[in-house]
């Protein structure tokens, strides 16, 4: 008889309801999801922040008359919720690239209303680009 020596895994699983789920992938996309575009204020566009030193990704909403604003476009599938920022030049002017489609694991709302998207702390969530 083969004895059995379970370990139990001591960690509970992530809370979604307090996680921001953002997302960039290949093509510069960068995807909000449903609960983190309501926790941002549901804005119709923001501007683009890049922290060089620290490596950071900014979002700050902003208003329409922001001639450097990004729409933060919904899916065509209207069931969705997350909103879509296509942000490919800023991703290019700041040498910004992914393999496949990545999460960002600490992604998180600042005192100022600027969605604070770290790279270094990115995880795979989907398959590389060949």
């Amino acid at each position: 008889m083969i004895v059995k020596r379970w370990e139990e895994f001591q960690v509970g699983p992530k809370d979604v309801s307090s996680e921001l789920h953002v997302t960039l992938n290949p093509k510069g996309e960068i995807v909000i999801g449903a609960a983190a575009f309501e926790r941002f204020g549901r804005p119709g566009q923001a501007v683009l922040l890049y922290e060089p030193e620290h490596k950071f990704i900014g979002l700050a909403p902003a208003s329409t008359v922001a001639k450097n604003a990004y729409p933060l476009q919904a899916p065509k599938n209207e069931k969705h919720r997350h909103r879509i920022l296509r942000a490919s030049r800023f991703c290019k002017a700041h040498g910004i690239t992914v393999p496949a489609t990545m999460a960002f694991n600490k992604a998180e709302i600042d005192e100022e209303g600027v969605l604070v998207l770290p790279l270094q702390n990115m995880r795979v969530v989907g398959k590389k680009k060949e």
